[in-house]
């Protein structure tokens, strides 16, 4: 009901009733748990049982499902991405600017199987942190209750 009424000298007046959430920690401490890849709910429960990036269908400890709908996980595939590709660029830019780093003396072919290879560490690397970091962030802007299952 998204108003009660009440009488007030003979005439009815609106009273809105707000549904009040549960409150949010601030953004900073929603962050470090992400990092530490805990549950945005208890803080306690581990998000991943294997490795790079297979998640608990649920917190073991609260019962938060960490899948609210199917495809929920691709703004962590960006996220990833986006990680990978700005240390990437950093790294490049890096070498760019100090040509008195001394360079593997390898072919052209061998450097780009190189910088390849350093994409796909990166991504397993950022993987897990980027997913965290999704859910809790969705979390954090619109936080849903255990019982709210998919």
């Amino acid at each position: 009901m998204p108003w009660l009424g009440s009488r007030y000298n003979g005439r009815v007046e609106r009273q809105h009733s707000y549904e009040v959430g549960p409150a949010r920690p601030p953004l900073i401490r929603a962050i470090g748990y992400a990092f530490k890849l805990r549950c945005p709910n208890c803080h306690q429960g581990r998000l991943f049982r294997g490795w790079p990036n297979r998640m608990f269908p649920r917190c073991p400890v609260c019962a938060l499902s960490y899948f609210r709908e199917a495809g929920y996980y691709l703004g962590g595939m960006i996220l990833t991405y986006v990680f990978a590709v700005v240390v990437l660029i950093g790294v490049y830019l890096t070498t760019l600017l100090l040509p008195g780093v001394p360079t593997l003396p390898v072919s052209d072919n061998i450097k780009f199987l190189l910088w390849i290879l350093f994409t796909l560490l990166l991504s397993l690397v950022f993987v897990r942190p980027a997913y965290s970091l999704w859910l809790a962030l969705d979390f954090w802007l619109e936080p849903w209750t255990p019982e709210e299952a998919n």
